[in-house]
């Protein structure tokens, strides 16, 4: 719950801009690029798993994959070797990304005013600086009381009794956890949005997670498997990316915006607002970090609708 705080979907529609249907149009990629690599490998029984997984990580981010891999009962083995192999295919999908506006043959189908007045300005370069997070401890108090009580609620949820025992609900406690926070988050918008440290405490909490995972994992299986996962995830990024040019250059989005809106996708709000901002894309930064949050919201739901697709 405490990286959903900030979900709200009013901000992302008067914040986002353009870049919100370039990350919609980028999220179907993905889900296309799923199907593709599912089509092309052979990962065995696991194989939905991984799509659904990998779906929700490159449409929201390492919450959501988190979040499906509890849905879908990946082992800690497993969710490592995921996680592990998923991690180099980031990187290389941002990599492309930032490469782009220096390929002629790109900038010569897909133009771009932003980069165009950036180049002509000679001002590209760090636009924000980075102020730092504020921990407050009356708000991490607060933020942890609210995370514990929607929890307990989805269990409470969970052992009501209300749903056949044949849906199997405990699976999806996070997927339940999801929807009541982002309904809490865009019903009292306000006052979780002023919360401070939230989001950064959230994330300590995940990389205490992914330690606990990977020293539990057997490190002849990672080597042994990680290949082709690798080679599995990769071929979603590229899916995706390819797709996302398309449609840049069918329907004349702006390179910069096309960029921004896929590295929300990718990498996710914080590093897509980076991009921008070190470009100079002082006008994408805000629509960044809304639709990267968007993408927390909407991941689990992408995820599991392909898990049951494919499963």
């Amino acid at each position: 719950p405490l990286l959903l705080f900030k979900a709200t979907f009013m901000k992302v529609f008067t914040e986002s801009g353009r870049i919100l249907p370039i990350f919609l149009l980028g999220s179907i990629a993905v889900v296309i690029g799923a199907l593709i690599a599912f089509a092309l490998f052979d990962l065995g029984p696991i194989e939905p798993k991984i799509a659904a997984t990998y779906t929700a990580a490159w449409i929201g981010g390492m919450v959501n994959m988190v979040a499906l891999s509890e849905m879908t009962q990946l082992t800690p083995t497993e969710f490592s070797i995921a996680v592990g192999a998923s991690a180099p295919v980031s990187i290389i999908g941002l990599i492309i990304l930032c490469a782009l506006p220096a390929i002629p043959a790109v900038r010569k189908h897909i133009p771009s005013r932003l980069i165009d007045e950036t180049e002509a300005d000679g001002n590209e370069g760090p636009s924000m600086q980075d102020e730092g997070v504020r921990f407050r401890m009356d708000h991490l108090i607060g933020a942890l009381a609210l995370s514990a009580l929607i929890c307990t609620g989805s269990q409470l949820l969970i052992n009501s009794g209300w749903f056949p025992e044949s849906w199997n609900i405990g699976t999806y406690n996070l997927f339940i956890i999801t929807l009541i926070t982002v309904l809490l988050a865009n019903i009292f918008s306000r006052p979780m949005g002023a919360i401070e440290g939230d989001f950064e405490l959230g994330m300590i909490f995940m990389y205490f997670f992914f330690a606990a995972i990977g020293a539990s994992t057997d490190a002849v299986t990672f080597l042994s498997q990680a290949p082709i996962y690798f080679a599995f995830g990769l071929t979603i990024i590229l899916v995706h990316i390819a797709l996302v040019l398309l449609a840049a250059k069918l329907l004349k989005f702006d390179l910069a915006e096309m960029i921004i809106g896929s590295g929300a996708n990718i990498v996710g709000a914080a590093p897509a607002a980076g991009i921008a901002s070190s470009k100079g894309w002082k006008s994408l930064v805000t629509p960044a970090i809304a639709t990267g949050m968007l993408g927390y919201a909407i991941a689990n739901f992408f995820g599991l609708a392909l898990f049951k697709l494919l499963g």
